[in-house]
């Protein structure tokens, strides 16, 4: 059976967990009814979190964080430790994730901001097919709740885009609750442009096929993102067909709201803005953790592929990242915490629990895994950029591997142990080696510039088949990253 053979070899290829990190047994799931067991196509969950740093969660060692529930993903299957997205910015990795693609050889290469209509008409084009687009042909049941962030007009709404069913909002953040609402705590940060107030735009809930408008004013919003998720699980276990299942949390992007059961916990914690955003943490794991018992409880586990994965770093503009880890914060720019992210992976008896895999790994590897899984054999679709993941693990993907990133003026491309960052502007390129210098302050190209030529060469390539981007970039500026210059871009 390939499934086992895969998990055998990436057990015999060293890429057991490692010893340094402490992660729960995975649960065992209950039997699968007999119909489930004997179709082909297993369930997809796909499980997105907005802004949420490769550090804070505690299977790659987080300290003051505990994610009990997103490790056990990790615990059941794989933990990828070099885990990437296409973009450090939201809406431009959400593309990537839900095509396959790199969103900027499509023109998809800035974030889509609906505050004064800027990006007005914005969104994934409706020629690059989505994920659930490609799944309801082979009869998916499909659905998506919580931020779209893939354009906000008619063309672009979810279930015109191969989705049956949609709750959440369209534009790139929500608040979570109305302040006034009981029991909620909203903490302002000093970097705080608008405050929270009611939704508006496309920052309203939205619903169903026709865009209904849904008044949420005194329920938050993590919460509810979860109540849908459980409640398509548990319609959908009797059916003969499989789902597609797509959770797109918006926590804990800003603003600062969380429930107090959840702020009250965490009174070691001096600072209230970081006080806040672990204690959205908690909240989202505690959804995790109710998607995850939902299908066990159906009997739907091994029968389900789970993806979990961050669409990009932390902000350190608001003041509540990690200070202490290279990796702790870097969304808008192209350090490895912008784009390298908490990735994990599980599906009973094809990927065998308990791995760490240091190989590095893309979403855009998402849909193909996706892809191979629901139709074993098949000739993926040529213009899909990722690798099947269970390759990956076997030890069978390409050894040469290029991850490169486009948002000019910033560009990176990652290749082996090499990082090559540039700035187009700014006229600098600099070379690191990862995994000796996670923290990028050692700029190597003077001293290896050989390397540096080649990897400059193969961006130049890259970057000059681009098409023009659909629209402008929004700003650029000099930004800290936990103590190291870096250009940041929007």
């Amino acid at each position: 059976m390939r499934a086992l053979k895969i998990g055998l070899a990436a057990l015999l290829a060293g890429t057991t967990l490692s010893p340094s990190l402490t992660m729960a047994a995975p649960p065992q799931p209950k039997a699968a009814p007999a119909e489930r067991q004997s179709e082909a196509r297993p369930n997809v969950v796909v499980i997105l979190v907005d802004d949420l740093a490769w550090t804070d969660v505690s299977a790659n060692g987080a300290s003051t964080i505990q994610t009990p529930n997103i490790d056990a993903i990790g615990a059941a299957g794989a933990t990828f430790s070099s885990g990437y997205v296409t973009a450090s910015v939201c809406s431009v990795s959400r593309a990537g994730l839900l095509s396959g693609r790199n969103p900027t050889t499509f023109g998809f290469m800035y974030n889509i901001t609906e505050r004064g209509a800027v990006d007005k008409g914005a969104g994934l084009p409706v020629d690059v097919p989505t994920l659930a687009e490609r799944l309801k042909p082979l009869g998916y049941d499909t659905a998506v709740f919580g931020k779209w962030h893939q354009g906000s007009t008619p063309e672009f709404y979810p279930t015109r885009r191969g989705f049956d069913e949609f709750f959440g909002f369209l534009a790139g953040e929500s608040i979570y609750a109305t302040p006034d609402t009981p029991g909620i705590v909203t903490t302002p940060t000093s970097f705080d442009k608008y405050q929270p107030k009611e939704r508006e735009g496309a920052q309203r809930l939205f619903q169903g096929p026709d865009m209904e408008p849904v008044a949420q004013p005194h329920k938050y919003l993590t919460e509810e993102i979860t109540e849908h998720a459980v409640d398509f699980i548990d319609r959908k276990a009797d059916g003969k067909d499989p789902f597609f299942l797509y959770v797109a949390y918006n926590a804990p992007h800003w603003p600062l709201q969380v429930p107090r059961t959840y702020y009250d916990r965490h009174s070691e914690i001096a600072d209230p803005a970081r006080r806040t955003y672990v204690a959205m943490i908690d909240a989202l794991d505690a959804g995790v953790g109710q998607i995850l018992k939902a299908l066990d409880d159906k009997g739907l586990r091994e029968d389900t592929l789970v993806v979990f994965l961050s669409d990009n770093g932390c902000p350190v503009q608001f003041g509540y990242c990690t200070q202490t880890h290279p990796w702790g914060g870097g969304k808008f720019t192209y350090l490895e915490g912008g784009m390298r992210v908490p990735f994990m992976a599980s599906w009973p008896g094809h990927i065998a629990a308990g791995q760490r895999i240091a190989t590095p790994v893309s979403s855009l590897d998402i849909v193909p895994t996706v892809l191979e899984a629901v139709s074993p054999g098949k000739t993926l679709p040529e213009e899909l950029d990722g690798v099947d993941l269970l390759d990956t693990l076997a030890g069978t993907a390409p050894k040469e591997r290029s991850f490169i990133w486009d948002q000019r003026p910033v560009q990176a491309l990652r290749h082996g142990r090499y990082k090559l960052w540039r700035s187009l502007d700014w006229k600098q390129t600099r070379l690191y080696d990862i995994e000796a210098d996670p923290w990028e302050r050692t700029d190597l190209s003077a001293k290896l510039p050989k390397v540096t030529a080649k990897l400059v060469r193969e961006l130049d390539k890259f970057d000059a088949a681009l098409p023009e981007p659909m629209w402008p970039v929004h700003s650029t500026r000099e930004i800290d990253v936990i103590g190291r210059k870096t250009e940041f871009v929007y």
